[in-house]
């Protein structure tokens, strides 16, 4: 009732007094100099989600070792922890991450550094907890921190662990570093803008990073990137204005203020195999009409051209000055994208829209 009144649930912990822990070898019980200086508290929920598939379905994860599951909206709850096949310590669950896509998935992410285990742990879960099954596969040593579904394809994965973005095309079976400009750093949280389709890290102490339009990732199946070149869907692109009159500085801000992404939008191709030269992208009208032509490397892999929604610049007349010149801005509309390679054409619709101000709204 969004508040009003709350009920309590059981004790979601192991109920381990702290106090009894050895330290350096000496027990727990016995008298030390300034014991609990510095600590915080133990026996912690710390992450909690419920299934966006199911209401009422809720998974917990506590910092001394418990996976929690309720299917009744919290009334009652039953800790499939014993099921994992992890670490048998009182290991930190970093991350539980019920799927989108079908309520019986959740992952799990754990993190046992504390206790000297520096591996790896990722596990998921098809019946609701009773078995797990490791899809920690090929990751590097350390420990990881979030485990993040995408919403459009349930088989990309990306992980954020100690020493950097890890992404998976095949629901965890094989890990892939993933940095392209994010340095070597803690990951960790990871999220997928739901009206933007941007990938957005969390990183410890080095600021956020986005990487724009992840088209390309949620598209390249194992299937298409076993397949032929493929040109992805391009997203569609805004014409914005400038107000230039109101335009202001804030020198104060300058160093904590984030780039704009590029003008314009990204158009996203895969090529399973390099060729012999460049990649030629055409933007035209639906009839036909070629305003713009791009190019783009050849070489294998997932590339990305940025249109800046121009035309072709005018052909300079004979004899004059070399100077970088730019072709006039496209109309908002909807336009064709055309790639061609070994002869095989392949073509994407891209939408321009206007940027309409609500002040401009009735003149």
């Amino acid at each position: 009732n969004r508040g009003e009144s709350w009920v309590a649930s059981a004790d979601m912990t192991k109920a381990i007094d702290r106090n009894a822990f050895p330290i350096m070898g000496v027990p727990g019980t016995e008298y030390m100099t300034s014991k609990n200086d510095g600590l915080s508290n133990y026996g912690n929920i710390i992450t909690l989600a419920e299934s966006p598939s199911l209401p009422g379905l809720i998974w917990v994860g506590t910092d001394d070792g418990n996976v929690q599951v309720s299917q009744d909206g919290g009334v009652t709850f039953t800790n499939v922890a014993p099921n994992i096949p992890g670490p048998r310590d009182n290991y930190q669950v970093s991350r539980v991450t019920p799927s989108a896509f079908d309520p019986a998935v959740c992952y799990v992410a754990l993190d046992n550094h504390r206790f000297e285990d520096w591996n790896p742990y990722l596990f998921v879960t098809r019946d609701f907890g009773k078995t797990w099954t490791s899809i920690a596969n090929n990751l590097p040593r350390g420990n990881v921190n979030v485990i993040t579904e995408d919403p459009r394809n349930p088989n990309l994965l990306y992980a954020g662990t100690e020493f950097g973005l890890f992404v998976s095309l095949n629901g965890g079976q094989e890990w892939k570093r993933f940095q392209n400009g994010l340095p070597t750093v803690r990951v960790d949280d990871i999220i997928v803008h739901p009206r933007d389709n941007d990938l957005i890290a969390a990183t410890h102490g080095r600021s956020f990073y986005i990487l724009d339009d992840i088209t390309a990732l949620q598209q390249l199946t194992p299937e298409a990137a076993a397949g032929d070149a493929r040109l992805f869907a391009v997203r569609e692109a805004v014409q914005w204005l400038s107000n230039t009159q109101e335009g202001t500085s804030l020198g104060g801000a300058k160093h904590f203020r984030g780039q704009n992404p590029p003008a314009g939008t990204a158009i996203s191709y895969f090529l399973p195999r390099e060729l012999a030269g460049e990649v030629t992208l055409t933007i035209s009208t639906p009839g036909g009409e070629v305003l713009r032509t791009l190019s783009g490397p050849g070489s294998r892999g997932i590339h990305r051209v940025q249109w800046n929604l121009r035309q072709d610049p005018p052909p300079r007349p004979e004899g004059a000055q070399q100077q970088p010149q730019q072709g006039p801005m496209v109309e908002p509309g909807t336009y064709r994208v055309k790639m061609t390679v070994n002869g095989r054409e392949m073509v994407q619709s891209v939408v321009v829209l206007e940027d309409i101000w609500m002040g401009q709204v009735g003149g």
